[in-house]
């Protein structure tokens, strides 16, 4: 893990994952004041009168090197976000641009954290994300290395403060900002989130008609997102930020 980023990201709370309204306190909005727009990859919208509940997606991990530290390619899956802004129930990875990772979990519009233990995993390994939120109040992410069969979770309670609308359930990679400027993407070519899963009482889906978003900063489209058949999100990085 990226012990130093981490602190310092955390310090920040908020940089990732906000969602689309530029009302809250802290942060960036996935659509800020000047248009730019920070996420790419699939979000597919809940149906009518009963809400999404339980999100997993999985993603093999890249193998970067050589690269700026600063640069970094961030997926995750949650829950809201998207037309939910009162919250985001969410857990991913960041890759930087140096090879080094933080496995991250979130109840935005709290702080980012580290998991309370660890999760041995080497590039290459297969990693399942999953967030399922019995109530809008609660919920626990977890992830799975696939790979060697570890897990780490984290739950969280009474969240009455920032409650979920289960409306949205998002499989991203993300740009973020840091003192107000978008981080700069790494160069990661093509990630998939693949095994995508959105449950609600009275269905599941996989990511396979949702809509498309993509990244776009100061004018420029910097992701192309397209999602397969079987549900898997591809998201293609196209052009430096």
């Amino acid at each position: 893990m990226r012990q130093s980023i981490t602190l310092a990201i955390a310090a920040i709370a908020g940089v990732f994952a906000a969602p689309a309204t530029n009302s809250h306190v802290g942060g960036t909005s996935i659509i800020d004041r000047r248009g730019n727009f920070y996420w790419g990859g699939a979000v597919q919208e809940g149906p009518p009168g009963t809400g999404w509940n339980y999100v997993q997606g999985s993603v093999v991990v890249p193998n970067f090197s050589g690269g700026d530290p600063n640069q970094s390619a961030n997926m995750w899956v949650g829950i809201d976000g998207n037309e939910c802004h009162s919250a985001i129930l969410q857990t991913g990875l960041v890759v930087y641009g140096d090879g080094s990772f933080w496995l991250w979990t979130e109840w935005w519009k709290n702080a980012m954290q580290n998991y309370e233990s660890g999760l041995t995993f080497s590039p290459g390994d297969t990693l399942r994300f999953t967030v399922h939120s019995p109530t809008t109040t609660s919920g626990t992410t977890t992830v799975e290395n696939l790979s060697n069969g570890q897990s780490i979770s984290q739950t969280y309670t009474s969240e009455t403060e920032y409650p979920l609308c289960e409306t949205d359930a998002e499989w991203i990679l993300e740009d973020w900002t840091q003192n107000g400027q978008p981080v700069p993407l790494y160069n990661w070519g093509t990630i998939s989130i693949f095994d995508t899963v959105a449950k609600s009482p009275n269905q599941q889906v996989t990511a396979a008609g949702a809509g498309i978003v993509n990244i776009n900063i100061n004018g420029q489209t910097l992701t192309e997102s397209s999602v397969d058949s079987d549900g898997t999100v591809n998201v293609t990085y196209i052009g430096p930020n």
